[in-house]
């Protein structure tokens, strides 16, 4: 799960220009396959898993055997031993469940690293040779798009969905295929464009036939939905490859075929050279990944500050958003973000990562409010400006003027009864003035907020 990486078409241009012959995902020597790749942005219990996996995918993806392996794991200061130990323990478990050697690796604590950093590198053998696409070969996808979406938005998702290692070791005995490719960054659409570059062929792709997790948050471009576990696999024409995945237990669909010279994916016809970064990129933090509410805050948090306008109605102490547990009770069952959304020189920014307990206020307000209705679930505090509840009130909201009294006001009164969908108050002795909207969830209090703020911005 990788961010920022360096497309591989700009790396290839360097090897080029250094008289090194690029592989595509692992180097080889005298079929010695090798594959290098660091994991970090996801919980430390699945850190020694996702380390294993995700170079010893990159050597099966080039139809080779993983044979030995090599960790290196950079801690920061002051983590903990037996923390650092379970990370190692679930690398060898891996490499002992896929017969891989741990042969050496490095672990050190060091000033300057944030989270723990675990970078592999596995070694294997090539099994058989991987072969260029012509015109007329066949696209496959091998898994299904938006697996790894589901799981960092906070979806019950196996383990075992999040690594292409088992299905690219079954498809090295698959007759007539050609190469395979994992999902990663940019995800199937990063891996086909990758393919493309590479082999100089444009790829065309039906966006019907690709199937996608159910589970998957429908956000922007699904072929950019991080999905990690598919893997793309490429095919003589005829190959009947879904018949060969049938027999060993694979999900395979095919989505499309490789077409003439040059460099692009027609996705329904339409030519993509590049491929949009999902919003989902908000969530690669271990704190985050797969930690349901506390991911959909920090989604919610990463749109909310791109809102233009939004500015304006940020507190001078910061705004916050907050997402309880279903049957909270407590302020641990609430995430909001640590710090706040605070106001810049260059514009809104999040300060702090999403924690559970991080914001009394808005805990307060939501186990009142779960108390009469289980479905609100997010709230989102602000400025009370007239022209902002103006808005509201014209997307039909109901909005309620509370007393600033007591240490929450909001939740006084919906303890007192008072029912509506947002409340507000005046500045008060010890109290600034606020806005608190609810909803069921944080990404319909972002949507809510974009069309008020479009209201505003119409003049409506």
């Amino acid at each position: 799960m990788e961010v920022g990486k360096l497309g591989f078409a700009a790396l290839r241009r360097v090897l080029e220009e250094a008289g090194v012959k690029p592989e595509l995902d692992a180097n080889e020597v005298d079929g010695l396959l090798a594959a290098v790749n660091p994991a970090v942005g996801v919980p430390d219990e699945l850190l020694g898993f996702f380390a294993f996996h995700y170079s010893a995918s990159n050597v099966a993806a080039a139809f080779g055997k993983p044979e030995f392996a090599l960790l290196d794991l950079v801690l920061p200061p002051g983590y903990p031993e037996e923390k650092a130990l379970s990370i190692v323990r679930a690398f060898a478990s891996e490499c002992k469940r896929y017969g891989v050697k741990l042969v050496g690796g490095h672990t050190g604590r060091y000033e300057g690293a944030e989270y723990p950093i675990a970078s592999s590198t596995v070694l294997g053998r090539r099994v058989r040779v991987r072969r260029a696409p012509g015109e007329g070969d066949e696209v496959y996808l091998v898994g299904v798009v938006g697996a790894e979406a589901a799981w960092l938005a906070g979806a019950e998702v196996e383990v075992e969905e999040l690594t292409p290692l088992p299905k690219a070791l079954k498809l090295h005995g698959a007759e007539r295929l050609k190469l395979l490719h994992d999902v990663s960054e940019g995800g199937l659409l990063g891996a086909l464009l990758e393919v493309s570059a590479f082999y100089r062929r444009v790829l065309s792709v039906e966006r019907g036939r690709v199937p996608i997790h159910p589970r998957a948050p429908r956000l922007g471009e699904p072929l950019s939905l991080p999905s990690y576990g598919a893997l793309v696999a490429v095919a003589e024409e005829g190959s009947r490859l879904e018949d060969f995945c049938v027999g060993e237990g694979l999900e395979c669909r095919l989505i499309g075929r490789v077409g003439g010279e040059g460099v692009g994916v027609e996705v329904d016809g339409v030519l993509l050279r590049a491929a949009p970064q999902s919003e989902l990129v908000a969530l690669y933090a271990p704190s985050v990944a797969g930690k349901g509410e506390a991911a959909a805050v920090a989604l919610a948090a990463s749109k909310l500050v791109k809102l233009s306008g939004l500015e304006r109605f940020v507190p001078e102490v910061g705004a916050n958003i907050a997402y309880a547990k279903p049957g909270a009770q407590v302020e641990e069952d609430v995430a909001a973000i640590e710090g706040r959304i605070v106001r810049t020189a260059r514009g809104l920014r999040v300060c702090g990562k999403p924690a559970y307990g991080a914001s009394r206020h808005l805990a307060r307000v939501l186990i009142e409010a779960a108390q009469r209705d289980p479905r609100r679930r997010a709230a989102v505090n602000l400025k009370p400006a007239p022209e902002l509840i103006g808005a509201l009130e014209k997307l039909g909201l109901r909005v309620a003027r509370v007393e600033p009294r007591g240490a929450c006001p909001v939740a006084e009164a919906i303890a007192a009864g008072v029912e509506a969908d947002a409340y507000y108050y005046e500045a008060a002795l010890g109290l600034e003035p606020s806005l608190v909207i609810l909803a069921e969830d944080p990404l319909s209090l972002v949507s809510l907020l974009e069309k008020a703020l479009s209201l505003l911005q119409r003049g409506a």
